[in-house]
């Protein structure tokens, strides 16, 4: 008995001490597992040949039709995404620029990265009177029907905190929301949140605008309306 502990013993340490010569060591060969893991498994890597499929590609053409996540679409106001900006040219959007942002790096920026035009600011307008005026009211006053059922904090888009507030600042809140505000970011397309603000200062003016800034033909009318 005493000697078959022996030899068992001496066995075993000569195993633990070949084991441990080879440490550190490396072999082109797969090393040896009982229960053989993920990495393992039958696939192919990127860009390699296959002999499965006749044009010797592992790599399968995506459906006819499809496009990447966060692919910009062409036209304009295409809605099949909330993310997509389609005024931009084509790519892959929400980059981390001033347009999907509304910031220069940390700080807010102010103007518009797209050219501001009637077709834009009618946009806007239907966009606003969809998304925004059931709280802001059709003019910005605050006065929306939410107002009539205890909502409260809601913005005047006429306050002078709104007016000097930077472009990029309420791009920023209406993609995240403030307050009682919630994101609109996953509902509104990224140039229709650029819309919206257009149409939000074309608003602002149209409230504080003097008669001496208008068309003569406009001031004509108005004179005769006195």
């Amino acid at each position: 008995m005493l000697r078959t502990f022996f030899i068992l013993f001496i066995l075993g340490t000569i195993s633990v001490a070949v084991l441990a010569g080879f440490r550190g060591t490396k072999s082109p060969l797969s090393p040896l597992q009982i229960f053989p893991d993920m990495k393992l498994q039958p696939r192919y890597d990127p860009q390699h040949e296959s002999t499965f499929y006749s044009d010797g590609s592992a790599a399968r053409r995506p459906v006819d039709g499809t496009i990447p996540l966060g692919y910009t679409l062409p036209g304009f106001f295409l809605q099949a995404s909330a993310k997509n900006g389609t005024i931009q040219p084509e790519g892959f959007a929400n980059e981390p620029n001033y347009y999907n942002t509304g910031k220069f790096g940390d700080v807010y920026g102010d103007g518009f990265p797209i050219e501001v035009t009637e077709k834009l600011v009618k946009r806007g307008q239907e966009r606003f009177n969809i998304n925004c005026a059931v709280c802001h009211g059709k003019v910005g006053l605050a006065n929306g029907i939410t107002s009539q059922f205890g909502i409260a904090a809601i913005a005047n888009l006429q306050d002078d905190r709104i007016r000097t507030m930077p472009d990029g600042q309420i791009f920023n809140t209406i993609t995240n929301g403030h307050n009682t505000m919630g994101a609109y970011g996953p509902n509104i397309a990224v140039e229709d949140r650029w819309a919206i603000i257009s149409y939000i200062r074309a608003l602002q003016k149209s409230q504080s605008v003097k008669v001496a800034e208008l068309p003569a033909a406009k001031q004509k009318e108005l004179q005769s309306k006195q």
